[in-house]
């Protein structure tokens, strides 16, 4: 087996380790993106509430329903901390296996640069091989006339 051949088996584990490693960032960004609907969503209900508590308070609202309405908006606002952790979180990650996937790209990138190159060596000493044998034979055959 040549060795552009063997280079070529190895660059196509990397290119399997690189869509591995994209796979696995697009599933992360999806992720992401759902964790940020989520956090979306719960300030939207808060906003509403926080509407809903400032109309119902000008109309005159009991204490115990403001107080409810009060509560259940700082619960809001404190599940929505926790989804911001969590979507730092998640950026933090992406930002990780991001660098992972360019790392792999990059390796993958030279790994295939020098498959090109050991291939065009390869060619190039075939080539070489090829003539030199095409130029021994014609020179052989000059030979074999003079003798005659």
């Amino acid at each position: 087996m040549k060795r552009s051949e063997r280079l070529h088996i190895i660059e196509k584990l990397a290119q399997q380790r690189e869509d591995q490693a994209a796979k696995a960032l697009a599933q992360l960004r999806a992720q992401l993106e759902n964790e940020q609907a989520q956090l979306d969503e719960l300030d939207s209900y808060r906003t509403e509430y926080q509407s809903y508590l400032q109309r119902q308070g000008s109309e005159g609202l009991s204490i115990v329903q403001w107080r409810r309405t009060q509560g259940f908006i700082d619960q809001l606002s404190q599940v929505m901390r926790q989804q911001q952790q969590v979507i730092s979180r998640f950026h933090e990650q992406e930002g990780q296996l991001l660098q992972h996937w360019q790392r792999l790209y990059q390796r993958r990138k030279s790994l295939g640069q020098l498959v090109e190159r050991v291939s065009l060596d390869e060619f190039i000493a075939a080539d070489r091989a090829e003539q030199k044998a095409i130029d021994e034979l014609v020179s052989q055959m000059g030979n074999t006339r003079q003798l005659r």
